[in-house]
């Protein structure tokens, strides 16, 4: 075996027992499915670290993960990351510790207390006011990519989406989203900071099930793009994911603003535009998979 052989489930161990010989295998636990899933393969190491054994093509997301881990853990801040403690100079490996929390599943957002809510609020909020605020060292920025798709970009590509939707269905009318596009995108100004990018509530975890107490995980998909986007990935899965009168979402979007500090005056659009965008990129892969099944034959 040697350092480019592709990483499976079936043959990872062997990957670590040649380039890990100080991990321990016996020690090793998979972290249920996600031992098999994404970028990584994931173990709890023994009772208090985790170990993640990065794909081929993932490596250099690992290193940047350890990187940016390593500079937050050595600041004061409003939120928790995993102590990052080992990481193979090639990005094939890297241990953390285990944080000790959990995610709260997302149903639970419909039964907070106004003093629940308040305080899950605030800690989202300023924690992401310090994330998007702080100035990263050139060692870390030197690791994290610029993002592909700035809101020029992104425009561009919906403007087709909605083009491709209309001349392939009549069943979606897509001149309300054109027209909302259209005014929203003067407020799109341009800015960049290190964002997470992945803000989804499992990657939330709350200290022994204290909302004050944030933590926060999976940084590998972090780019520099515009603050916003972290508050747009939260704002749709809120609104995807709990009650569709959106009552709900939009009261966990609010309180988390109200602790969130900007001078962008254009945030709540660029918001706006983050669920719009979603909305038109469903839709057109949903008219894309129905003109593959109309291919099919019969």
């Amino acid at each position: 075996m040697n350092q480019t052989t592709e990483i499976t489930a079936e043959n990872v161990c062997d990957f670590l027992k040649t380039f890990a010989t100080d991990i321990s295998i016996e020690n090793l636990k998979p972290v249920s499915k996600r031992h098999r899933g994404g970028d990584n393969f994931t173990f709890y190491y023994r009772d208090d670290a985790i170990l993640k054994v990065a794909r081929n093509a993932y490596r250099a997301r690992l290193l940047k993960e350890f990187k940016i881990t390593e500079c937050l853990h050595a600041l004061s801040m409003p939120f928790v990351v995993a102590k990052p403690i080992i990481v193979h100079d090639k990005g094939f490996y890297a241990i953390f510790s285990r944080i000790n929390g959990s995610s709260l599943p997302i149903e639970a957002l419909e039964g907070f207390t106004p003093g629940e809510l308040e305080a899950f609020g605030k800690s989202l909020g300023t924690s992401l006011t310090f994330l998007h605020r702080h100035k990263f060292p050139d060692e870390v920025l030197d690791h994290i990519p610029r993002a592909a798709d700035p809101f020029a970009v992104a425009i561009r590509n919906t403007r087709q989406q909605l083009a491709f939707i209309a001349e392939n269905t009549t069943e979606i009318y897509t001149s309300r989203w054109r027209e909302k596009l259209e005014n929203l995108q003067e407020r799109l100004n341009q800015r960049w900071a290190v964002v997470h990018t992945d803000l989804q509530i499992n990657h939330l975890f709350f200290l022994q099930e204290n909302l004050e107490q944030l933590a926060i995980i999976d940084w590998a998909d972090t780019v520099l793009h515009d603050p916003a986007m972290d508050l747009s990935e939260f704002a749709i899965e809120m609104y995807s994911d709990l009650p569709p009168d959106g009552i709900v979402a939009k009261r966990v979007i609010d309180v988390v603003l109200r602790y969130y500090q900007t001078d962008d005056d254009a945030i709540t659009e660029k918001i706006e535009f983050g669920l719009l965008i979603f909305q038109i990129g469903r839709a057109y892969q949903w008219v894309k998979n129905l003109m593959n099944q109309s291919y099919l034959p019969d």
